[in-house]
């Protein structure tokens, strides 16, 4: 056999052995990491909400995209994608600045998608909460105003998505 022969039969085993075992091992999503708001931030308010932050320029995911979840009080919840202005993350004002715009384009898109209105909170009459409405999330019970964020949640999932489920209140 000649030395061409020998060669080829070693970079065709080789190249049978790189294609059948794992070179790097499974991906594993990460831990789930808590941020919490102490006393809450009000949703409907955000300049209110960005001046009780505590550390507001501390980076708290270290991720430039992520996936915002946003299920309460939706009856059909609403993902969106965000992405940090900084590639090293988002910091917890931008979070916070995030959250209450896509809050906010939630709750409008909401209107302009019902055939059944908001009754407006004067007309309730003894009835506060709000009505349920019929568009593209089917809001129910409260309005953007009284939501509260008190926490939330962000996990790597083994697919690489950063997804962040958010714990609001009334």
């Amino acid at each position: 056999m000649s030395f061409l022969a020998l060669m080829a039969i070693a970079i065709a085993v080789a190249w049978w052995w790189i294609s059948r075992v794992r070179v790097s091992p499974a991906p594993i999503a990460m831990m789930p990491t808590r941020i919490a708001f102490p006393g809450g931030l009000r949703l409907g308010d955000p300049v209110k909400a960005l001046a009780l932050l505590e550390k507001p320029d501390e980076i708290v995911i270290p991720f430039q995209h992520a996936v915002l979840v946003i299920d309460y009080p939706l009856t059909n919840p609403a993902q969106v994608a965000i992405t940090a202005p900084l590639s090293q993350g988002f910091t917890r004002r931008e979070l916070v600045t995030a959250i209450c715009e896509e809050y906010e384009n939630v709750y409008e898109a909401e209107e302009g998608t019902a055939h059944t209105k908001t009754v407006p909170p004067d007309e309730r009459g003894e009835l506060p909460a709000r009505n349920r409405t019929d568009g593209v999330y089917g809001i129910w019970g409260h309005d953007l105003g009284d939501l509260v964020l008190s926490s939330l949640r962000w996990t790597r999932r083994a697919d690489g998505v950063v997804e962040i489920e958010l714990h609001v209140q009334r």
